[in-house]
């Protein structure tokens, strides 16, 4: 088959996954909110006690659901009491937490088509020390492990500021990368949350990052970044999560004081449509990021971005971008634009379900090195259309896609089907 036919015929076959989506009925009677808020918490984050039970705004807030999550929350051991008080658009989640020593001890088990089972161990009090939040998380699979602990203090100084410090210690051995990498951070930071949408942090943390076991066959690119960099950065963020539209920046400075300061910048943002009354939407995604050393020489390929996998569907992890032979290189700048179709479809397996259809384009390019003209670091587009289908199967989050890239380069390496598992026991 010619590439002009099948790209004819992906796009009948996105046509036809756009109208399914439009055309599938409603079955369920259900109450949906844009918004969902939590008030009364005077010592734990919104956002941590509204993700400890799965509750967005995706999720339908009838009478059982509302039981259902009330249920969730009460048997964290945190709360006195739970209840719902719907404002206009906006539900509003209001807890009495039990001011004592509230914590948890959980262990989690996620199946990812990318990574393949991944295992963790997650720990979490709050007065942990006076006053104080702390968690540690564990996590492993075949290719990677990780430790993340952190500490947080709400209203630590005057004016609403608050603070915290986390530790960030990895370890990947993917095996289409001809290395080893490891990395280990410590990050004092402070946070202000001006309103119930936006939030701001400021870090100053201390990082190694160390390339190993460098492969004989590796790309002369890729071994000229063998060792261990050191040394302070700089961390800003910004968060503003609106009813319909999010969007969020960070900006990191590497490598402060050691002669080689990177400047890495990522940008994100969403917006949705409610197309119909009937849970018919439409969301628009841009994210992208562009990386550069502010000394005039080439960020390492830990620093440049490797896209693909539920990032990028229909593309390997790590499968765009320029490349020397096996090596994916990276590339110092990326864009991933996302359309997407979502429908409600009813219950399926007694929980509400979601189907989409979508497109994704995007790219990663240019480097500072490129051999004198030997490899191609051009913007060069790839596109994917898909299907999707999102639920949850008693209290397990389960996430599945088809896709197929229309627009490739050689060297890419695809990947047509992605499925999420998570639980917590």
């Amino acid at each position: 088959m010619s590439a002009r036919t099948n790209s004819k015929s992906w796009k009948v076959f996105a046509a036809a996954a756009l109208g399914a989506v439009v055309a599938f009925p409603l079955v369920s009677s259900a109450e949906y909110y844009s918004r969902v808020e939590v008030r009364g918490n005077e010592f734990l984050r919104g956002q941590d006690i509204l993700a400890a039970c799965d509750i967005n705004a995706d999720h339908s807030f009838s009478g059982p659901e509302k039981e259902a999550m009330r249920s969730c929350l009460m048997s964290t051991g945190q709360f006195r009491d739970v209840s719902f008080a719907p404002q206009g658009e906006t539900m509003q989640v209001v807890v009495e937490e039990l001011n004592t020593r509230p914590g948890r001890v959980e262990v989690g088990l996620q199946y990812d088509s990318e990574a393949g089972p991944i295992g963790s161990v997650l720990f979490e009090r709050y007065n942990l020390f006076p006053g104080t939040f702390g968690s540690l998380e564990l996590t492993f699979s075949e290719e990677t492990q990780g430790m993340d602990a952190s500490l947080y203090r709400k209203d630590a100084f005057a004016g609403g500021w608050d603070a915290g410090i986390d530790i960030h210690v990895s370890q990947s051995d993917f095996d289409d990368q001809n290395f080893t990498h490891r990395r280990a951070s410590i990050e004092p930071f402070i946070a202000r949350q001006f309103n119930e949408r936006s939030r701001f942090e400021a870090g100053l943390g201390y990082r190694s990052d160390a390339i190993r076991d460098v492969s004989l066959l590796a790309s002369p690119l890729v071994a000229v970044d063998a060792g261990s960099h050191r040394g302070a950065y700089i961390r800003l963020s910004y968060d503003y999560d609106a009813d319909d539209w999010r969007f969020g920046a960070t900006q990191h400075f590497f490598g402060l004081g050691s002669g080689n300061i990177v400047s890495q910048t990522r940008l994100e943002a969403e917006k949705t449509f409610a197309l119909s009354p009937d849970g018919l939407a439409l969301t628009l995604g841009a994210k992208g990021g562009h990386v550069a050393s502010l000394d005039g020489k080439a960020p390492r390929i830990t620093d440049r971005f490797l896209i693909g996998g539920s990032e990028f569907r229909g593309f390997a992890p790590r499968g765009v971008g320029p490349r020397m032979g096996a090596d994916n290189l990276g590339g110092e700048s990326f864009i991933v634009l996302t359309a997407e179709v979502k429908k409600d479809i009813g219950n399926l397996f007694g929980t509400r379900a979601q189907l989409g259809g979508f497109v994704d384009v995007g790219s990663a390019w240019e480097l500072s090195n490129t051999l004198g003209g030997a490899v191609d670091d051009g913007l060069k587009w790839r596109s994917a259309v898909g299907i999707s289908l999102t639920l949850d199967i008693g209290r397990v989050p389960v996430s599945i896609y088809l896709a197929e890239p229309i627009d490739k380069e050689p060297g890419d390496k695809e990947q047509n089907f992605g499925i999420s598992i998570s639980t917590r026991f």
